[in-house]
């Protein structure tokens, strides 16, 4: 009899098992990228320096992020990727891009300003403090962090005609716990998130997204 009782609730166990809803899941899916360019409407990609909106001591934003995104884009664009300086704002007139796309096949130019800022922030932190601590209200303690913003006005303009095609800012932050996180450290994980944000529009490269399975 004991033995029967045992093997009914085992059965009923195993029953309420597959009767009972699995958990969501998460994966990632690759997605077609939407760009403003047909396919194969430039062949070359002329990549400017940015103009600075914000100098940095010893660290040139606009230099560093013309280098980035040439070495990037010679990853992951087919045809041919060139460097030239940008002219003085007074310059920078369709006729200008003209003259510089003389020849080329198809060229268009990549360029803009960039704005690389940090100031201190005061954050709460997740530890409590003691109790004749001056925050015993919050019952957290302050600590102070670094924000990091980098943000780039970009501009892609045709060789052909010297006028915008498209145009788009891009702007990531990230705060730092470590109040000495220099300025290159900072640019080369926020610059790195602008070009993933970047490519799958001037290129039409796929996305990688985060999707959550729902299970019955």
């Amino acid at each position: 009899m004991r033995t029967r009782a045992v093997i009914i609730l085992a059965a009923g166990i195993a029953v309420g098992a597959s009767c009972r809803s699995a958990g969501p899941i998460d994966i990632r899916v690759s997605l077609p990228g939407v760009s403003p360019f047909p396919a194969g409407s430039f062949a070359e990609i002329i990549v400017t320096d940015f103009r600075n909106e914000a100098s940095l001591p010893d660290f040139d934003p606009g230099l560093e992020l013309q280098s980035y995104f040439a070495a990037e884009l010679r990853r992951a664009f087919e045809g041919s990727v060139s460097l030239c300086r940008l002219p003085p704002e007074t310059a920078a007139s369709p006729s200008f891009w003209r003259g510089e796309a003389a020849g080329r096949d198809r060229a268009v130019f990549l360029t803009g300003s960039v704005r690389l800022e940090s100031q201190i922030r005061k954050a709460l932190q997740d530890k409590k403090v003691p109790f004749d601590s001056p925050f015993d209200v919050s019952r957290h303690g302050l600590i102070e962090q670094r924000r990091w913003t980098l943000a780039v006005d970009l501009t892609v303009i045709s060789g052909v005609s010297g006028e915008p095609l498209f145009s788009k800012t891009f702007r990531e932050d990230r705060n730092y716990i470590d109040l000495e996180k220099p300025a290159e450290f900072a640019f080369s994980e926020l610059s790195a998130r602008i070009r993933d944000a970047l490519f799958p529009t001037l290129l039409g490269t796929p996305t990688v997204e985060k999707r959550t399975l729902l299970r019955r």
